[in-house]
């Protein structure tokens, strides 16, 4: 998955907060439900444009405290856990 791929959620999603850090999501289509952390939560928020995982990595070390490669790391592995159930989308897919 490359850094400048673009990515947007699934707008047949539905997504509500949990206390204010967590996030769930429902996937009516698929018959399941995810809960985030806080985390998560700001990436799903932040895929409300299109992003990069290089915009999405820089979101997240601006606002948490995270080392850069893990944060890269952590949102490649979570964008990746996304499309394959089916609350991410790449462009183009």
């Amino acid at each position: 998955m490359g850094l400048e791929g673009i990515f947007s959620r699934n707008d047949k999603i539905i997504h509500a907060p949990v206390g204010p850090e967590q996030l769930v999501m429902l996937s009516v289509d698929a018959g399941r439900y995810y809960s985030v952390n806080a985390v998560g939560r700001r990436v799903w928020e932040l895929l409300e444009e299109p992003k990069s995982i290089a915009e999405l990595r820089a979101a997240i070390c601006a606002e948490f405290d995270v080392d850069e490669a893990v944060c890269e790391a952590d949102v490649v592995k979570f964008i990746g856990e996304m499309i394959k159930n089916g609350m991410v989308y790449a462009a183009g897919a």
